[in-house]
């Protein structure tokens, strides 16, 4: 195996490693121009139905 191989392999295991993180822990991860991406929670379809109901 050649590094070129080594790198994409690293690189595949690590993307899916922070895709399912990130999928398990329903965070969402913002990247706008020129600003550092911002990781953020999701709130849970529950509670945005109940506080629309209550809200609105």
């Amino acid at each position: 195996m050649n590094k070129i191989d080594e790198v994409k392999e690293l690189l595949t295991d690590t993307v899916a490693k922070i895709y399912t993180t990130i999928k398990d822990n329903s965070l969402e991860v913002t990247k706008e121009k020129g600003q550092a991406p911002r990781v953020r929670t999701i709130r849970p379809t529950r509670h945005t139905i109940k506080w629309k109901a209550k809200n609105h």
